[in-house]
């Protein structure tokens, strides 16, 4: 029994747990939401991209430890653009839990990179329904829209995936909507917005957990296995005091 247990907690400290592992090196932003970091969100990517909180509430009870709760009229989290955040070339994911209260009226956002001027991508929830959109030039976007509402005051799974070709939402590891796109995103200097659209009063109500952008597609398994938990991955060389992350399920 001794022997069995050893082995099973090498194998999850090198990576072998279940959950989805990705590589470091395509995470532009990763936030678990796990602790109160009160007024600055902590990026666990290796970028390190610390957000500004406005009014919005750290709690305990998120889908995968804690979570981080918008009012629907002020809340939110802007992250100073840097040259990294661009996800680059024909290539995006954004996913996050989601446990939505209300659905405020126009756009509320997940997450977007600058406002229309600037026309960047964004991932947002119109009529509680979740969208996708990709800028390839100033003014030319493609719309991605879910057919699917989210329910009120549940945990959903949320992902928005770019693979250069098409534009897809999926709500729950399922594709709820999709439109073709091709061509590199659209690059600007805005900052990224979680909770709010850039320059509009529209705004998030809810509560956001492990909210990851990353510049690699996922594919619809991948997407799938992210729902149970994302860790940054390792080389099962290395040592093991080395492991970047692990399932916050469990830590």
């Amino acid at each position: 029994m001794r022997i069995l247990i050893t082995i099973t907690a090498i194998c999850l400290s090198l990576g072998f747990a279940s959950g989805f592992a990705v590589q470091k090196e395509n995470v532009v932003l990763l936030y678990y939401f796990d602790k109160d970091t009160k007024d600055q969100a902590e990026d666990a990517s290796p970028q390190k991209h610390a957000g500004e909180i406005t009014n919005a509430t750290w709690t305990k009870d998120g889908k995968l430890g804690g979570g981080l709760e918008f009012n629907g009229k002020s809340s939110l989290i802007e992250i100073p653009h840097h040259a990294s955040l661009q996800p680059g070339g024909d290539k995006l994911t954004v996913a996050t839990w989601f446990k939505p209260v209300s659905f405020p009226g126009g756009h509320p956002p997940i997450a977007r990179k600058g406002s229309v001027a600037e026309s960047g991508w964004g991932f947002d929830t119109p009529g509680g329904k979740p969208r996708g959109f990709i800028y390839t030039a100033v003014g030319n976007a493609a719309v991605a829209e879910g057919a699917s509402t989210l329910k009120l005051d549940v945990w959903q799974h949320l992902a928005m995936v770019y693979d250069g070709k098409e534009i897809l939402v999926y709500l729950d590891g399922n594709v709820v909507g999709k439109v073709a796109r091709s061509g590199n995103i659209n690059k600007n200097d805005a900052s990224v917005w979680i909770g709010k659209k850039a320059n509009e009063g529209n705004w998030l109500h809810g509560v956001l957990d492990e909210l990851v952008i990353l510049n690699v597609a996922l594919s619809e398994k991948e997407v799938q296995e992210n729902m149970t938990g994302l860790r940054l991955a390792v080389a099962p060389s290395q040592k093991l005091t080395t492991t970047w992350g692990a399932i916050k399920g469990a830590r």
